[in-house]
C-alpha cells in the first residue's frame, strides 16, 4: 500500500501533510511548470520569492487566485538560498503553533529552476516512512558534470562527514526531505546566510541527533553553473560555524519580526492570517 494515498488533499491526522518548500529567483521561465507539476502531489506549497525582478512574482501571484495550496513569501531584496529557506522554516513553524501542521508531516525542498523532479516525491516519501529516518536526502548521478564540480561535491561532502561522523554521499543536492520537527529543533541554530544551507542543515541535523539518509537516488534534469570556488569555501566555513555552534549550543539571535511579506494565502489559512494586499 502506497504511503502517500493522502497526497493532494487535507490528510486526516495520522497520514502525514507533505509540504513542499520552493525558494525562486527570477525564474520566469520555470516556475510555472513546477507548480503544475507539484500540485498533484501536494497539500501545501510554500513559494519564497526572493527579490525577483523578473515576472517570477505576478507568475505566482496569478497561479495562487486559481489554486488554493500556495503561499507565497516575498522578500523585498534578494537574500540567497540560505535566507529564502529560513522565512520558508519561519512560516512554517508559524503554521505549527496555528495547528495547521504537525511535527510529523514532511517537508520537501526543491529549487524553482527545474533541476529537480517532482515526481520523484511519491517514492522518496515512502523511502523516508519505510526507513523511519527524519531527513532523506537526495544522492545525484553526476557523471555528466564537469570534473571539478564532481570533486567539489565529494570535497564538500567529506568535509560534513568529518564535522558529524554521518557519511555523507552528496550533501549539497538541495532535494530533500525533513519531518517539521526537524525544522522546528534545528532553527535556532541555523543562521540562513550565505550559500552555506546544505553545510548548515546537515550538519545540524545529524550533530542534534537527527536520523540521517543520504542515499536516495535522484536526477537532475540539466546542469546549471554558478557555484564558484568562493561559494565552496563559505559552505564549508558556515559547516565548521554550525558545528561550532550546535556544540557549545550557541543560538541564533531571533529575529523581532520576520523579514518576509505574506503575499498569497493557501486555503487552509484563509481567515486564519491576513495576507498582505
Amino acid at each position: 500500500m502506497s504511503l502517500t494515498s493522502g497526497w493532494g488533499r487535507r490528510t486526516p491526522r495520522g497520514v502525514p501533510m507533505v509540504v513542499f518548500l520552493i525558494p525562486a529567483f527570477n525564474e520566469e521561465r520555470t516556475i510555472l511548470d513546477v507548480l503544475r507539476r507539484v500540485d498533484p502531489l501536494a497539500d501545501l506549497v510554500v513559494v519564497v520569492d526572493d527579490g525577483s525582478r523578473d515576472t517570477s512574482s505576478s507568475l505566482i501571484r496569478a497561479w495562487c487566485a486559481l489554486h488554493g495550496k500556495v503561499a507565497l513569501l516575498s522578500h523585498a531584496l534578494n537574500r540567497g538560498m540560505s535566507g529564502a529557506l529560513r522565512s520558508g522554516f519561519d512560516y512554517l513553524l508559524g503554521l505549527v503553533r496555528l495547528g495547521v501542521l504537525d511535527l510529523d508531516d514532511i517537508l520537501i525542498t526543491m529549487d524553482a529552476d527545474g533541476q529537480h523532479i517532482p515526481e520523484e516525491s511519491g517514492p522518496a516519501v515512502d523511502m523516508l516512512q519505510a526507513r523511519d529516518v527524519d531527513v532523506l536526502l537526495g544522492r545525484r548521478d553526476l557523471r555528466g558534470y564537469p570534473l571539478s564540480k564532481r570533486i567539489g561535491n565529494r570535497g564538500l561532502s567529506l568535509w560534513a562527514t568529518l564535522l558529524t561522523g554521518y557519511p555523507f554521499r552528496d550533501v549539497e543536492c538541495g532535494f530533500r526531505l525533513m519531518r517539521i520537527a526537524v525544522v522546528q529543533d534545528i532553527m535556532p541554530y541555523f543562521t540562513g546566510r550565505n550559500y552555506g544551507c546544505a553545510q548548515e542543515l546537515g550538519v545540524l541535523a545529524v550533530r542534534r541527533g537527527w536520523r540521517m539518509d543520504n542515499t536516495l537516488p535522484t536526477q537532475v534534469a540539466f546542469y546549471r553553473k554558478g557555484a564558484r570556488i568562493r561559494d565552496g569555501l563559505t559552505n564549508m566555513a558556515m559547516g565548521l560555524l554550525a558545528f561550532v555552534r550546535v556544540t557549545l549550543r550557541l543560538r541564533t539571535k531571533e529575529q523581532a519580526l520576520p523579514d518576509y511579506e505574506v503575499t498569497c494565502l493557501p486555503e487552509i489559512m484563509r481567515g486564519k492570517v491576513p495576507a498582505a494586499p
